[in-house]
């Protein structure tokens, strides 16, 4: 069985790189895929042979380099199907488990499977044979194919004369494969090509999230309307990122949603080829997911052909996207993904049916915070050569984003959440050196030399993995991300919060609210942020800032947790003082217009 890579060209690789690539790149990244997978084949075959079922395993093997040497291009097909890469993996790790413990429990079926493979294999290649395979809850499923529900527990015999199939139970129902009661793997039509629609397969629980059931007619039925709408948006909207799709992706595999009704999505990089979404409400919205998913199993499958970083690098870098520090690889996957979504949002404030003013803000708010990220793993220095060229490239794609025009109230207001979200990320994460905040409370009281302070301060690694969520007065903000930048007067209980007052405009309110909590409470987080995006909306306003203003800005914006030990220093002195005061102005230039 060979397992002979390919190479992607110079260019190929630059067009991966720039967040795209052409159908002559995916293939390449097929091969990659394909010969990994008779690797794993061929560890499982090493791994299974001093256990109880070594000779089932060696048989379906033989069956598997039968029927490629009588039609390799046929049993490629069957071996890129994307979920073998899981089915194998579970192998392997169930197999280390059960080293030199003699135990066999868990293993026949698992290791049977993959007879299902080599009954796949054998029908593609069009040979006869006789096989067994496992059931799951009395259902014998054949990769790519089908599934022959009703054979009853225990093992069913698939056997073939060379033309037709068919699954017999161990006690004795027949189910002929394209017969009645067969139940063939849903695909559907999208231009020139299908996308299998994988709810059968018994190891596609490797995204993370539970996958659905078995579909029924009527939600398979507008799932795939969902898809054929969505493709023609994406063929219309972004046919760079339609080639890719149409020669890498072979299934979507249907999750389940969240209680809290979120839309999720996953791609894993044991199922190369295949995405897993919940189903979204709109032909919009499962189009964003596609992409976005795409561009994490394209980035997958090329980091399976070349090493693009350091896998030994702590987490400590910035995906604005999170709340915890990221490691190089995290971060470049969720840089590369999120290109897909700013090209998605780029592309759809120009389209009929769109939110224009909601995909502006997307767009804008994308963009900031993938330039804001591709900085920090570029300067990182855990990138390998090859690595430092993909993200030059990927950067130079953001960069020449930056070009395209954004309503200046939407660019501003979009600016400001980020700024709001790069602060709280700080706060979470950063620690301040105790001599700098020392000199920067001395400073700012005293008018003491300040030195030199840092651009940042260390990097805590301990933080628990969570994507960020927009609570308090992000969550009273996240307006503006929907593109809705029109002042709102303050009303209701809350009117006098700092969120209130920002979204009134009411940049000086907002921050003597903020101030008199800080005053109370130097540990509160919200109230450092909402200073700093009062701080920052205000600026924008001004000819100018005196020296303090201006220091104390450029800290609420870069080194807040620095800021917030010098006011507990202050506060836990002996000749405590209000942050308020070590805080505000010394003198305002505002201008007349």
């Amino acid at each position: 069985m060979s397992t002979e890579r390919m190479l992607l060209s110079a260019e190929q690789f630059s067009g991966v790189a720039a967040g795209y690539g052409d159908a002559g790149a995916m293939a390449v990244l097929a091969a990659g895929q394909l010969a990994k997978r008779k690797t794993l084949l061929v560890m499982v075959l090493k791994a299974a042979r001093d256990t109880p079922f070594a000779a089932r395993v060696l048989a379906a093997a033989e069956l598997v380099f039968r029927a490629e040497a009588a039609d390799e291009p046929a049993v490629a097909a069957v071996l890129a199907h994307p979920h073998l890469d899981a089915w194998a993996n579970a192998c392997l790790h169930r197999l280390a488990d059960h080293a030199g413990t003699g135990a066999a429990e868990g293993l026949e079926d698992v290791l049977g499977h993959l007879g299902s493979y080599a009954a796949a294999a054998a029908i593609a290649a069009r040979l006869p044979f006789v096989i067994e395979v496992p059931t799951v809850d009395g259902a014998a499923g054949l990769p790519g194919l089908g599934t022959a529900p009703g054979l009853g527990a225990g093992w069913a015999r698939v056997d073939s004369d060379g033309r037709a199939a068919r699954i017999t139970g161990a006690g004795g129902t027949t189910v002929d494969i394209d017969g009645p009661g067969w139940q063939p793997r849903r695909s559907v039509a999208l231009g020139d090509w299908r996308l299998a629609i994988e709810d059968q397969d018994p190891y596609r629980h490797c995204y993370n999230w539970r996958p659905l059931p078995a579909l029924s007619e009527s939600r398979a039925e507008h799932l795939a309307k969902l898809l054929a709408d969505a493709w023609r948006l994406i063929e219309r909207d972004h046919p760079e990122h339609a080639e890719g799709l149409r020669h890498s992706l072979r299934s979507l595999v249907p999750l389940a949603t969240p209680d809290n009704g979120v839309m999720i999505s996953a791609s894993s990089r044991r199922a190369c080829g295949s995405i897993a979404t919940s189903i979204p409400d709109s032909a919009a919205d499962l189009a964003l997911l596609l992409i976005h998913e795409y561009m994490h199993a394209k980035l997958g499958a090329l980091l399976d052909l070349c090493e693009l970083h350091s896998h030994s690098g702590p987490a400590r870098l910035h995906a604005p996207w999170r709340l915890d520090p990221r490691p190089a690889g995290a971060l470049l996957q969720g840089i590369y993904a999120h290109a897909g979504v700013t090209d998605y949002w780029r592309m759809r404030r120009r389209s009929p049916d769109a939110d224009t003013r909601r995909a502006a803000a997307q767009f804008a708010y994308w963009r900031e915070m993938n330039r804001i990220a591709i900085e920090d793993l570029i300067n990182s220095g855990e990138l390998s050569p090859a690595g430092e060229y993909f993200a030059t490239v990927l950067r130079s794609t953001l960069h020449r984003w930056d070009t395209e025009e954004i309503a200046p109230d939407i660019a501003e207001r979009t600016h400001l959440f980020v700024t709001a979200q790069t602060v709280r990320w700080l706060l979470l994460n950063a620690r301040a050196d105790a001599s700098e905040a020392e000199r920067i409370l001395s400073h700012l009281r005293f008018g003491e030399p300040l030195g030199t302070i840092a651009e940042r301060g260390g990097i805590a690694t301990e933080r628990s993995a969570r994507p960020a969520d927009a609570p308090g007065l992000l969550g009273e903000l996240h307006r503006w991300l929907d593109g809705d930048t029109a002042p709102v007067g303050p009303s209701g209980p809350d009117r006098g919060t700092a969120g209130a007052m920002l979204l009134a405009d009411d940049a000086g309110g907002a921050e003597r609210a903020c101030l008199a909590r800080l005053d109370a409470d130097a540990g509160d987080e919200e109230a450092w942020i909402g200073l700093a995006v009062a701080r920052t909306l205000a600026a924008g306003r001004k000819d100018r800032l005196d020296p303090t203003e201006a220091l104390v800005h450029r800290l609420l914006l870069h080194r807040p947790e620095l800021l917030r030990d010098a006011v507990f220093k202050l506060q836990q002195s002996d000749h405590p003082a209000a942050a308020s005061e070590l805080l505000k102005p010394k003198g305002v230039q505002v201008s007349n217009g």
